[in-house]
């Protein structure tokens, strides 16, 4: 469903809450975004040949991650896994909701992998680090921890 554009009875209304309903229009009209990816993996033959591996943390409160195979370095990511079942300290970064403190995350999401695999957590989150292992450290994935 797309908003109603606010504009359209804008006279109608006071100018807080105008500026108020512009402001959710606006974010409901695509104006959020839970990422932004900042640099590709090498463009070479391969599994992972323009897969994104940077990323910015974008206007969502969440952060993308990628953590590449154990023993791949041509992917340029900031993890790597261990052993299969074994967890990493992932340092996650994210903020509270005054931006000056980090926060516990509630859980994270695979939003890409180069194959079958299951990432699962190890350890109980907390403001700094989540500990997570994989079903498989061959192949390479993409977290979104929120």
């Amino acid at each position: 469903m797309k908003p109603f554009d606010p504009n359209t009875f804008a006279h109608d209304l006071p100018i807080a809450h105008r500026q108020f309903v512009q402001s959710v229009n606006s974010v409901l009209n695509s104006n959020v975004d839970m990422g932004v990816a900042t640099s590709n993996a090498p463009s070479s033959a391969g599994v992972n040949a323009g897969v994104y591996t940077q990323f910015n943390q974008g206007n969502g409160s969440g952060k993308l991650i990628r953590i590449a195979a154990n023993g791949d370095t041509t992917q340029n990511a900031d993890y790597n896994w261990g052993a299969t079942g074994t967890g990493i300290a992932i340092n996650h970064g994210l903020k509270n909701q005054n931006g000056n403190g980090y926060r516990q995350p509630i859980g994270f999401h695979v939003v890409d992998s180069d194959g079958p695999i299951q990432a699962y957590r190890t350890a109980p989150p907390d403001e700094n680090q989540l500990t997570i292992a994989p079903s498989d450290n061959s192949k390479s994935v993409t977290i979104y921890v929120f």
